[in-house]
């Protein structure tokens, strides 16, 4: 079967960026020299909000490309297909010039380990991971480009060098390579081979993007070793590497990845320009002699899609993923001699760090009130008794706020009492800013009701909205300046997105009481008699206006006669 892409829009000199947020407005007010934006698909898989709003505005300028970090495609066990479906949803959306996934698993028994770990490279795992692209590609309808790993462990057992590894995966699969440059030169000095050498025979015409990103040192017994982490700029060896790769490949799309230590705007634009310049002087290589990925793959038929690894096969990836849960357990005897524990250190920091980095970014208000020490401590003991199990870090913690009421007990946390709750109203936050786009039902719409049909009418509340109630004053904890509740006493918390921002509202008794039986299904009639029992004196007609005005409800449903 030959796969074919529409034409991409990114040239072969174009260089690109991985999109942050944060340079959202720089990059729209300005519209730069820029030839693409990456986006982590992960960080899209959600209904709605300000993160795709803005995607949609940046794709209207740009070529997008989609780079996945949660296929576990080098896994023993089967393709998780409804994370598949939701990488598909984040492709139509997004309709990117290119997609990537990469070579490495991620996922195993239940447990999500928010890494990039190694795989051996034998016949077993190359059909294994030829099978699992074969299926992503038929569900995307496309081809994808597979990225060479940054390792910092080798299998003893390995039978093929990962330039084999990688050629014949392209010829079983029909998919494409991302080559990352770092990664290459992370892992030759890592395994002590040479950089160069490993482009020996390396299958260029497969190579639809590259990848170029800063790393930094570790160390162990036998001196510095280096770490992918993307935090900073591309070192000088790597830029010379780069030239090479050019000089024997031809130009290919560039992006630059920055993920730690993000800088503004015009340094990244900067960091893109050197690229740019190496794109347009060395281009030394003659034409290709096959078409790039990005315009056209053929595949040869592969086995069982998303096929499971047999029992003998799992032994490795067991031993590994229960060595990466017990920091006390051995390194497992599976890797080429070197100082095992040093490096093996780096997969268990690297899941842990990014657990508790998740954490952080959801209960932004806990981390402020607690400090970042504090808050890391109890995010590694939640991260230890509660891993995640998708690699959607964005809906990691769903248990953290209770979790945090018995380790306050435990460790005498007396005058934080109100912590449990400040988690729930920033996770409700969280869960609104993530809700489907929806618009709110106008009063309008309200005032045309019939007052007898009124009272047997249901409402559908709005997806983003959530309800949190306390006893202690939430909003004055949540941000001082806010001066929602003066007298320090709690009450519930409206949380709402009905358009691009979230709003945070303080609600009486009656109308709480009122929202949560609408929520339970009961009529407006029967609504207003939970806020009466709640609130004496309580003012249906004014509460259902309010909340109207304040995007609560997405519709009202008249009872069927």
């Amino acid at each position: 079967m030959t796969f074919r892409v529409q034409s991409s829009g990114i040239a072969p000199d174009a260089v690109g960026a991985g999109f942050k947020p944060a340079h959202g407005a720089d990059i729209l007010g300005t519209r730069p020299d820029i030839g693409f934006f990456e986006i982590h698909a992960e960080n899209y898989m959600n209904a709605g909000g300000p993160n795709r709003r803005l995607l949609a505005a940046i794709r209207e300028s740009f070529p997008i490309s989609v780079h996945g970090v949660g296929l576990s495609l080098g896994s023993t066990e089967k393709l998780d297909l409804d994370h598949l479906a939701r990488l598909k949803e984040v492709v139509d959306f997004a309709a990117p010039a290119l997609v990537s996934e990469h070579l490495a698993w991620s996922h195993f028994s239940g447990r999500a380990f928010p890494d990039l770990l190694p795989l051996p490279y034998d016949d077993a795992a190359l059909s294994r991971v030829a099978a699992k692209i074969d299926a992503v590609q038929d569900v995307l309808r496309r081809p994808i480009l597979i990225e060479n790993p940054a390792t910092y462990l080798r299998f003893s057992g390995d039978a093929l060098a990962e330039p084999q590894f990688l050629a014949e995966l392209c010829a079983r699969a029909g998919c494409g390579l991302l080559l990352d440059v770092n990664n290459v030169f992370v892992s030759a000095v890592n395994h002590g081979f040479d950089a160069g050498d490993y482009f020996d025979g390396f299958p260029f015409r497969r190579v639809g993007e590259i990848h170029l990103a800063g790393h930094a040192q570790g160390r162990d017994e036998n001196g510095a070793f280096l770490i992918d982490d993307h935090g900073g700029p591309v070192s000088e060896d790597v830029w010379a590497l780069y030239r090479d790769v050019i000089a024997a490949a031809g130009p290919r799309p560039t992006l630059i990845e920055w993920d730690k230590n993000v800088p503004d705007w015009e340094e990244l634009r900067a960091e893109t320009a050197k690229a740019r310049t190496i794109l347009r002087l060395d281009r030394a290589s003659p034409p290709l002699a096959e078409p790039p990925v990005e315009q056209s793959l053929s595949r040869a038929p592969s086995s069982d899609e998303g096929s499971a690894a047999t029992p003998g096969d799992v032994g490795w990836q067991r031993a590994f993923a229960a060595a990466l849960q017990d920091p006390a357990a051995p390194v497992p005897p599976l890797f080429a001699p070197c100082d095992a524990p040093a490096r093996f250190a780096v997969y268990r920091n690297n899941s842990a760090i990014a657990a508790i980095e998740a954490l952080k970014s959801q209960f932004p208000t806990v981390l402020r009130l607690v400090g970042d020490e504090a808050f890391r401590g109890a995010a590694r003991a939640f991260a230890r008794k509660t891993p995640p199990t998708s690699p959607v870090l964005a809906e990691y913690g769903e248990e953290f706020p209770d979790f945090l009421a018995g380790f306050l007990e435990q460790h005498g946390g007396t005058e934080v009492p109100y912590l449990p709750d400040i988690a729930r109203l920033d996770r409700a936050a969280l869960q609104a800013l993530r809700a489907p786009e929806t618009e709110p039902c106008p009063l309008a719409r309200l005032d045309a009701l019939d007052p007898a049909a009124l009272v047997v009418a249901r409402v559908k509340l709005h997806p983003s909205l959530g309800l949190v109630a306390s006893d202690w004053p939430l909003l004055a904890l949540r941000d001082p300046r806010a001066g929602a509740i003066a007298d320090g006493r709690g009450g519930a918390i409206l949380v709402l997105r009905p358009d691009a921002e979230t709003r945070l509202m303080a609600l009486a008794p009656g109308a709480a009481a009122f929202l949560s039986a609408c929520g339970a299904g009961a009529t407006l009639g029967e609504a207003a008699e939970a806020g009466e029992t709640a609130e004496p004196g309580f003012d249906f007609g004014q509460t259902l206006v309010t909340l109207t005005q304040a995007g609560a409800f997405a519709g009202f449903v008249r009872e069927n006669k």
